[in-house]
Formats: C-alpha cells, structure tokens, sequence
C-alpha cells in the first residue's frame, strides 16, 4: 500500500501545523487512490486517524485543518504526552475514542484502561467506544476479524462495569478496554499495555488542597497498573494551578503538549476552532479566570491572581535577629470539610522582610489549640536571636477558647500575653481585604519560605552556621502530624501548603493558614535590633 497520503514535510518535531501537511482536496485524492487497492480502506482506518473519524465514524464536523493538524500530530506522537487543549477542541475524541478504536483495530490483543478522576467519568468514554463497535456496520465489515457482530450477545464481556472485549487470542483477565476511577475504587492486580487518563482533574479535584493531593496520589498509585512496556496517554483541561497536571509535569512525567483557544494563548489572539463570533461570546460570558483555565490552558495568566507563587523568597539561614509572632485562627469544628486551625509563626528582620518560620494547618479540639500555641510560644520566646515573642488569637466567636487559655496558664504558671486580633467586617469579603494586606510583600520580595533542606546535604551557608555552632539559624522543613481533610492523621509540609492557597487566593480551596499569617498586621509588628551585622541579611537561593 502507498504511504504518500502519510509523508509529512519536515516539522517542528512536537508541533504539527495544518501548513505542513497535505490540503485537503489531496488528502481527500489520497484516499479516494487508496481504497481501491486490495484492504485500503481497512489500512487506512489503522493509520490514518483523521480518515478513521471523517470517513468511518462519519464524523463530518470534524473537518477543519486545525483537527487535521491534531489527528496527524497524535498519530505520529501518541505516547508520554501530557495534551492539555482548550474545552470543546476534540482532544478527547481525537486521542481516547479514535484513537483508543484505532489501538484495538492495530492490535486486538491489547488491553486499554481508562482512568478518570471518578468512574462515571471514565466509563462515559467507554460507553462512547462501546457504542461505536456496536453500531457502526462500516467498521465491522472492515474488521470482522476482530469485531463481534452481536458483540452484546457474542462477547466473553461486553458492559460498562466489567469492560468490553473483542476477539482475541489471549485470554488476559484484562477486558479489551476497562474504565475506572481514580479516587473511587482503582482495580487490584490489573495490568494494562495501555492506560489512557482522560479528566483526572475536574472541578472537584481542586477544591482544596487536600483534593488536589488526593488525586495526585490516586494517580501516581495508577503507575502500578501498567506493564513493563507500558504505555500512557493523559489528557486534560486546567481547572487551576499547582493542580495533578501541575504535578506531572513538575515531575516530567510527561512532555506537554498544550494546546490554547488563541493562536498566542491571550484573551485577545485569534481563536484557532471556535469563530470568532463565538470566541467573543466566551469571552464575555465566561469571565477571565475560566478563560484563563479551561480555554487559555495557563491558570496563571491575566490579573484574576492575587499572589504569584514565585514572587516567594527563600532562605537557606534565617537572620541571626528576630522579632517573632504567632498567629492563630481557630476553627471550632473537627467535621470532614470544614476548614483547619491554622497557627503561623512569623518572623521579621531589621529590614521588616518577614519569614515563614513554623507554624500548624490541621483540624484540633480546643485542648490541642492550647497545648500547640502554648508549645510554639515556649519554644520560638527561647530561641536564640528571637527579641520578642507575641501571640495574637483571633477575637471573633473565641471568647471560650480564651478563657479556657487564661484558666490553663494558670494551672500550668505560663503567663504569656495573648493579644486578641479583631476585624470590624467579618465574613469573606473581610477575609480578602485582610489577605491582600500581603501583596506588597510577596510582590517586592520581602516574604520568604524555607529552603526545603536536606540535613544529609546541606549549602555551603548552611554549612558555615553549623560550624560556627549556630545551627539554629538554618532553615528547616515545617513538617507536622495532624487530622486533615480525610479525617485521618496524616504528616504535612506547611509550607506546601502555604504556597497552594496563595496559589488559588481567593477563588478557591481553603484560606484558613494564609489568613493567619496575614494577621500579623493586625499585632502591629515591630523590628529587631540589627544585633550583629555578620548575616545579617538572610542568604536564600
């Protein structure tokens, strides 16, 4: 068979431009050529995508040359992407429906999993392909080898909850194609050649942070249901930073391919599918933070943030003189999903640059606030290069939590001040006026984080403190245990998530720890003395 309807020019490697490549009253030409040789049409379904869905599936809507452009770009780089593409674009159709068809007509013997954030989601993927080698008469005569007739009738398996399976020779435990979810039940000792992951994040897997890890922990579990030579496909839309595809590619995991609405990915470029009549109507009605996630793929473009993440600084030593505060913002319900007790401990420099230095993000009973604020205040009011030491409480509705603290450091004779913090407007709205009281901080570089320190490898500064027996003064993770959004005690690193909710701030996930910290400017803070002016300032990377 003649491969001419298939050689591309040359091509940036990962982008495939409609330019590139055949027009259409060619391509169509090709195709007409080719199904006149002997199998044509059955060898074209296999390789050529855009045939197997304008011509076999009868999918006429799809003739556009961006689609084209799509169909031939996966075909030709199907495995190890991330395809991040903007809502309504076909990605799905394209990547899971054609081209999971396309694997099985290749090779019947494979086994294809579906992975999506639920199973109701993934099992409306399979119930698309399922329908499509139920009903499609054209591609059974093509293929009877490998499709069933009356596969509802004939097949060893053939519904959404136990997969669908064509004919084979092996006889894998594995269905043909599976679907299953993520966080709602992944299946135990399965191994799939292919694992296909469409709408891992969807909106309710970034409600909050803890969301947001609970996916990303389904999906790095799903790894082990691959095989040694397996392969992956992932697929997607951006619903918000630092979300699992934020994860993925931090990690390199995946190579991806991101596709916007807009020739530039801006607001105002020109819309590569939709028209620009309709572009405009989304626009308009969408509002730019959508736009921004689901259309533009880059969840940190326009002026909806609040906070940029990588406006945060970072030490690797903290300065030798410190006046600190303590923050705490109670919540009074330890129930599934409502929001944590968050305490911050802050610290200011000579130079009123401020540091995140420790701090507790998790759900606790009124014995626990006493017993971690009481703790933070002993240890931070004697460390070394600490001046001062204040504690601020949140006023609104905590009157019984402070008198059960004015009654406990009786008891326990630790009479340290607390400091009542009070808002005249309390509700969300006053919670955004009070966070945003930070933005000129984070934006100027005045706030830092700590370096994430690995004790076994420690900088060259972090080195020198240690030697010079101030080891105090190195910067640490703010690892803690605590009851969190699962109900279950877990280990946490505060300063993910410090950095997660400046990153949502304030459209989404919980707010209760940057609330916290931004109640410093409620104790009116004061700086330190200089003290002595060797590091003086912090050293960060």
């Amino acid at each position: 068979m003649s491969q001419s309807a298939y050689t591309l020019h040359p091509v940036r490697p990962y982008k495939l431009r409609y330019e590139d490549l055949l027009p259409f009253p060619e391509l169509f030409k090709a195709w007409e050529s080719l199904e006149k040789e002997p199998n044509g049409a059955r060898e074209l379904a296999k390789s050529d995508r855009f045939y197997l869905l304008v011509n076999v599936f009868r999918r006429h809507d799809m003739l556009h040359p961006w689609l084209y452009a799509r169909c031939r770009e996966v075909e030709n780089f199907p495995d190890g992407y991330l395809d991040l593409w903007a809502r309504e674009h076909y990605k799905s159709t394209i990547i899971t429906y054609a081209g999971g068809i396309q694997e099985i007509l290749k090779n019947p013997e494979i086994t294809i999993g579906i992975f999506s954030h639920t199973s109701p989601i993934a099992k409306g993927f399979l119930r698309q392909i399922k329908r499509e080698l139920e009903t499609n008469e054209v591609l059974k005569q093509l293929f009877p080898d490998i499709l069933y007739e009356n596969p509802w009738k004939d097949a060893p398996n053939w519904s959404l909850d136990s997969g669908i399976t064509v004919k084979r020779r092996s006889n894998s435990k594995e269905s043909t194609v599976e679907a299953h979810g993520l966080v709602d039940g992944q299946p135990v000792s399965k191994h799939f050649a292919l694992r296909v992951y469409d709408d891992v994040v969807v909106p309710a897997s970034v409600s909050t942070p803890e969301q947001v890890q609970k996916t990303t922990e389904a999906w790095e579990l799903s790894d082990n249901l691959g095989t040694v030579d397996g392969r992956s496909w992932h697929i997607g839309t951006r619903y918000s930073f630092d979300d699992t595809y934020e994860q993925i590619i931090k990690r390199g995991a995946c190579r991806p391919r991101i596709y916007p609405a807009t020739h530039d990915g801006t607001i105002t470029g020109r819309p590569v599918l939709f028209p620009p009549d309709v572009w405009q109507q989304k626009v308009r009605d969408q509002g730019e933070a959508t736009i921004a996630c689901q259309m533009l793929q880059n969840p940190l473009s326009g002026t909806h943030r609040m906070f940029d993440v990588k406006d945060l600084k970072i030490y690797e030593i903290r300065p030798q003189t410190l006046q600190v505060y303590i923050m705490v913002d109670p919540a009074r319900s330890q129930k599934k999903g409502s929001d944590n007790t968050a305490i911050a401990v802050i610290g200011i420099d000579y130079a009123g640059n401020k540091y995140l230095l420790d701090g507790y993000r998790h759900k606790m009973d009124l014995t626990e606030r006493w017993v971690r604020t009481r703790d933070m205040w002993k240890w931070w009011s004697s460390t070394s290069g600490v001046q001062g030491c204040n504690v601020g409480y949140e006023s609104y509705g905590a009157q019984a939590d402070l008198d059960y603290f004015h009654e406990r450091q009786r008891i326990e004779r630790i009479p340290f001040l607390i400091e009542e913090l009070a808002w005249p407007r309390d509700g969300e709205g006053s919670k955004v006026d009070r966070v945003q009281r930070l933005t000129p901080d984070v934006r100027n570089g005045r706030f830092y984080i700590p370096y994430n320190t690995d004790g076994e490898n420690l900088t060259r500064a972090q080195r020198e403190m240690l030697e010079s027996g101030q080891d105090y003064r190195i910067a640490r993770k703010i690892i803690h245990k605590g009851v969190r959004e699962a109900g279950k005690m877990e280990a946490y690193d505060l300063t993910e998530d410090f950095k997660m909710e400046m990153a949502y701030f304030p459209f989404a996930g919980k707010k209760d720890l940057i609330d916290a910290v931004s109640r410093i400017f409620d104790m009116e803070p004061v700086m330190p003395g200089v003290g002595s002016n060797q590091y003086a300032e912090p050293v960060y990377t």
